[in-house]
């Protein structure tokens, strides 16, 4: 049905990576003007064909996206949604066009170069056609922030700030949607061709603000217990752990909300699990601010003077290790679990990047898109700084070289998280599980274990120490030294340089 120019006057409020309705401002301040508002979800064809998007991802805003339709329509707002597959600036000239925009409403994105492209287009566009676009700040993330002087305290402020409460305004009306073109609407998740991902089946956590509320409610209730000392295992830490990244990245849950629920929270014996907690939260905020001031590090080592680090890794270690079929258990295990249920602890994510870069010997660039692909909770501000923070390319924070034996031995003592998904050493005996290489040949011929898993594709001690000795020694140089010096400047605030 194409509309008259006489039945111009929608608003348009289009959900990025911030699928819910609580402490929404854009939402709120949509509503509040009582005009008819149109909630709007794009699954982009170039953001289904970026080589960090997988199914898990589309699967999870699918989840989120039609949960917060439903909770829409138990509130009897009179509002309509749509959810399509079209490119952005395409669905707005369409919908002006038909419908007429009197306003857009929307959280800014730190998002990737394709979707900042994107974003200037509808700059321009809306510019051109005078549509008011009013784009809310994320926290206290600020566009092209060149220093950090203020930035702590202001992200202090803004998360003991009030929470923003949607509710439509008195005179909000109903009204028809326009029909789209064939082929924009959208009755079931889009799906990516370009890797082998299971998409919704498999053990992966659910989208959605309820999906995201109950999280936060079980931590808070009594996960929180044991957070400080399992936080670094593989296997505990899935429960231990708050589980609340994927929520945060898609925007399931503000931060200002988890924020809010910690600040508030009274666990009986649990104080240092709490503050241990607590002192990570404006970690968030940090690096999705320090990819928001230099975007380019989507693409290249923030400290330019690893420009011309010299790597030799193989393809075959690279798919080695994308596969899980290193021959060192733990690398193999916590790269398989990442693949079938889109999450691993922070210390095991470190030590896959390290592994990758440092013992096989790639640059951070060869496996920034596979785990970006498998992580649930991928946040592009979060994902390339801290994959280059792991890869030691950073120079000014220090070397972190994994050793994957010592970190199982550790993190795994018992080998139960081995075991699990490295099925191959189910019979191991605990004293070779860490390192099976080291197991007498004969002994292991006559043992009836499984003999298929893979010899180490790469010395632990002989490599690690080679990539101790490049690092230090290539971290020295005076490229690599002034660099840090403008780093500290731009992404350190000032009391940490004294």
């Amino acid at each position: 049905m194409q509309y008259s120019h006489s039945n111009r006057g929608i608003d348009v409020v289009w959900f990025k990576r911030d699928l819910r309705i609580r402490d929404h401002t854009p939402l709120a301040n949509a509503l509040s003007r009582g005009r008819q508002v149109l909630l709007l979800h794009i699954y982009e064809p170039t953001d289904l064909a970026h080589l960090t998007t997988s199914n898990r991802h589309l699967t999870f805003r699918w989840q989120a996206w039609t949960a917060l339709c439903k909770e829409v329509r138990a509130l009897n707002w009179p509002v309509q949604t749509a959810v399509l597959h079209a490119p952005a600036l395409d669905v707005l000239k369409y919908l002006h066009e038909v419908s007429g925009i009197r306003a857009l409403y929307s959280y800014q994105e730190t998002g990737l170069a394709h979707t900042f492209i994107r974003d200037q287009a509808i700059t321009r566009w809306v510019r051109i056609n005078e549509i008011p676009w009013h784009e809310q700040r994320q926290q206290a993330i600020y566009r092209g922030l060149k220093h950090r002087k203020k930035w702590a305290n202001d992200w202090h402020n803004t998360m003991r700030g009030g929470l923003t409460r949607a509710s439509p305004g008195p005179n909000l009306e109903r009204f028809e949607v326009p029909e789209w073109p064939p082929g924009w609407a959208c009755v079931e998740t889009p799906h990516v061709t370009h890797c082998n991902d299971p998409g919704g089946c498999g053990p992966f956590q659910k989208g959605g603000e309820r999906e995201a509320r109950r999280y936060l409610q079980t931590f808070f209730e009594g996960r929180v217990k044991g957070y400080r000392r399992q936080i670094g295992r593989p296997l505990e830490s899935r429960k231990s752990c708050s589980r609340l990244s994927p929520y945060l990245a898609w925007g399931c849950l503000s931060m200002r909300q988890v924020y809010q629920t910690f600040q508030n929270a009274d666990v009986p014996r649990a104080k240092m699990d709490l503050k241990a907690f607590g002192s990570r939260l404006r970690w968030q905020g940090h690096f999705i601010q320090k990819f928001e001031s230099e975007c380019r590090i989507e693409f290249e080592s923030v400290n330019r003077g690893y420009a011309d680090f010299p790597y030799h890794g193989t393809p075959e270690s690279l798919a080695a290790w994308k596969e899980g079929k290193t021959g060192i258990p733990l690398v193999d295990a916590c790269m398989r679990c990442v693949i079938n249920t889109g999450y691993l602890n922070f210390r095991m994510r470190a030590m896959l990047v390290s592994f990758l870069t440092h013992h096989l010997d790639h640059p951070w660039q060869a496996g920034v898109e596979h785990l970006a692909r498998c992580f649930l909770d991928f946040e592009p501000g979060i994902h390339f700084s801290q994959f280059q923070m792991q890869a030691g390319v950073t120079g000014i924070n220090t070397i972190r070289i994994y050793n994957p034996v010592k970190q199982s031995m550790e993190r795994d003592s018992e080998g139960l998280f081995i075991r699990e998904w490295v099925p191959e050493l189910v019979k191991m005996p605990i004293e070779y599980l860490h390192s099976p290489w080291t197991q007498p040949p004969m002994e292991r011929l006559w043992s009836g274990l499984d003999l298929t898993y893979a010899d180490p594709i790469v010395s632990v001690e002989s490599a690690g120490r080679a990539a101790r000795e490049k690092l230090w020694k290539f971290k020295k140089t005076n490229a690599v030294r002034e660099e840090a010096t403008r780093i500290l400047r731009i992404h350190v605030a000032p009391s940490s340089l004294d």
